[in-house]
């Protein structure tokens, strides 16, 4: 991308943010925001196919930089330390686009929800601690009751409803705090949130 697509990218950015904190983002034409941001209607659909993919776009841009910041090479030793980070770091971005979360996070938000495209972003980032074995799923499997058959199971099936759930999760603990009475407490969030992950999913609250 070139100086130019760049500030044009830029322009763009900030209108669907500005636009879609009043109304959801499959209510905005394109040409609406092309007009916001000073740019023809081509060069939006250079960026975009529309304005709900170019929100997420933009919101997917910051929260990928948050994970890479925050969780890339993060060692077991201080994972715990690591996902408290990245997670204040993810309500803050929250926090800072409040309007645009409510609307998108609303039950009655339909096409413009912004619940997969933040559900997809905590799977990223647990598939990411996973493989760098920063954290590592418990398995009370040998706990079953005394002269149990074993089942035969597939061995990322664990992973992968762990993962599912705590993302699920995370988007919701996070919906029922952005409607929260204000102000919103990034503490009082992260103290919750401990006491509702599992033991082995570690964070420092």
């Amino acid at each position: 991308m070139d100086a130019r697509q760049r500030r044009s990218r830029e322009k763009l950015s900030h209108a669907i943010l500005d636009l879609a904190s009043a109304r959801p983002a499959n209510e905005v034409l394109a040409s609406e925001v092309a007009s916001y941001a000073g740019v023809n209607r081509s060069t939006f659909y250079d960026h975009a196919a529309s304005p709900t993919a170019l929100l997420e776009a933009v919101l997917r841009e910051q929260l990928d930089a948050l994970r890479e910041l925050h969780l890339s090479g993060a060692d077991p030793q201080h994972a715990g330390a690591a996902i408290a980070a990245v997670t204040r770091a993810v309500l803050l971005h929250v926090e800072e686009h409040s309007a645009v979360y409510l609307l998108g996070l609303s039950e009655t938000s339909g096409s413009a929800s912004l619940h997969p495209m933040l559900t997809a972003h905590f799977e990223a980032s647990i598939r990411l601690l996973l493989e760098q074995h920063t954290i590592v799923i418990a398995d009370h499997y040998e706990n079953s009751a005394p002269g149990a058959q074993p089942n035969p199971r597939d061995d990322g099936l664990l992973s992968q409803m762990a993962t599912r759930m705590i993302a699920d999760g995370s988007v919701g603990a996070i919906t029922a705090w952005l409607r929260s009475p204000q102000p919103h407490d990034v503490d009082a969030f992260l103290g919750a949130y401990r006491q509702l992950l599992p033991e082995w999913f570690p964070l420092v609250a």
